[in-house]
């Protein structure tokens, strides 16, 4: 029977020693579980990047390129191709790029030479402005990084330039290289034999002075015709075309209402989602001598009259024509062309060279050319259905 004694066990008695070392113990496991947590927290948020952001099994390989204006060797990395979504701007930021100009729509080159446009992007204050540059054939001339062209053979092509933060917006330039050691067509399409030239002589009496002009015999007088310093008008209109020439030396640069009427135009078409600009202003006499004797060199001259005025005869130099957008046949039919066609009298202008007058105005349909005769005698001109030779009774044809 119990009897209710009993020997109590005597208690280990912890020193202070090892109850120190049981807490570095329970600390360095805390450690452990806690760097346990992180690396696999980490692991973890890697394999949601893989799974976002890659496509797996895509296959790399590395080039070498050489780009002589930049460095003498880059290293690139070429990817397979894959699926990528087009790159779109945000309108809403203040930093995507809505429009660019430059200050040149054509290049003349010749092989070996270069030249540069001048790029505007707007907005100004946008911070990113990158230039993406591209030749529709380098077989004829390349363009580097920042837009400088190098010609590489006789001929024509496009160079564009394109925004890269927004790539919906481009602009592009018409090169022409020309080949010095070819042997150039006659620069002027005329014939070094002056006995080839068949000319009268009409003098004219105004309240001024009396000038004369050397005109082919088969071009008629019209009514109201007057030469004032060597320029040709009739009813008042200035005439530069294949039968009445401009002398040399007049340089009046762009009109100033011309250009005033067009900015109305450009705006005005604006309102309607269009873009309209100027890419060729006034030219002077021997600038367009360049632009023709090249084109002569490119086609010969009996194809270069059929698009090119000779120096002296382009309606450029009066100040008071206009070539818009591209200037080439791809404008035709666009929606601009087609604004054009049936707006632009409202502000002055006419086109110039309609595509069923051809016979007449000697030249073929250009949609972008625009001639300012002032809103009056603009709308009469439209009205008429007639070409401008037609409305005053001129003719147009080189005497030779």
């Amino acid at each position: 029977m119990d009897n209710g004694n009993y020997t109590r066990r005597p208690r280990k008695r912890v020193t202070k020693k090892m109850a120190q070392r049981r807490r570095l113990t329970a600390l360095a496991i805390i450690i452990l579980l806690l760097i346990l947590g992180i690396v696999l927290i980490a692991n973890a948020c890697s394999g949601d990047d893989k799974d976002s952001g890659k496509t797996p099994n895509k296959s790399q390989t590395t080039t070498t390129t050489t780009a002589t204006d930049i460095a003498p060797s880059i290293t690139t990395t070429t990817v397979a191709p894959t699926t990528v979504p087009p790159v779109t701007a945000d309108p809403n930021d203040p930093n995507t790029i809505t429009g660019i100009s430059l200050d040149k729509y054509a290049v003349f080159v010749e092989v070996g030479q270069k030249d540069m446009p001048w790029v505007t992007m707007t907005p100004s204050t946008s911070t990113e402005k990158g230039e993406i540059w591209t030749s529709s054939d380098e077989t004829i001339a390349t363009v580097d990084h920042i837009g400088n062209i190098t010609g590489v053979s006789a001929g024509e092509c496009i160079v564009t330039v394109t925004s890269q933060n927004n790539p919906m917006i481009y602009a592009e330039v018409r090169v022409t290289v020309t080949d010095p050691n070819q042997e150039p067509a006659n620069a002027v399409g005329q014939s070094n034999t002056a006995t080839d030239t068949q000319v009268v002589t009409l003098t004219l009496t105004t309240d001024n002075e009396t000038t004369t002009e050397a005109k082919d015999e088969n071009t008629s007088s019209p009514e109201g015709l007057e030469v004032i310093n060597g320029r040709t008008y009739v009813d008042g209109i200035l005439i530069a075309n294949k039968s009445y020439a401009l002398p040399s030396d007049y340089s009046p640069g762009l009109d100033p209402e011309a250009e005033s009427q067009f900015n109305k135009l450009s705006a005005a078409a604006a309102q309607e989602n269009l873009n309209i600009y100027l890419s060729s202003g006034y030219r002077s006499y021997s600038y367009q001598n360049q632009i023709y004797s090249n084109y002569s060199s490119i086609y010969g001259a009996e194809t270069a009259d059929t698009f090119s005025a000779r120096p002296g005869h382009s309606e450029h130099q009066t100040g008071l024509a206009i070539d818009v957008n591209t200037i080439d046949d791809s404008f035709a039919g666009t929606p601009e062309a087609e604004w054009l066609a049936a707006n632009a009298h409202h502000y002055g202008f006419i086109i110039r060279y309609p595509a069923d007058k051809v016979d007449i105005t000697g030249y073929k349909y250009e949609p972008w050319h625009l001639r300012y005769l002032g809103t009056e005698t603009a709308k009469k001109v439209y009205n008429s259905g007639l070409c401008l030779e037609e409305y005053l009774g001129i003719d147009s044809k080189y005497s030779n």
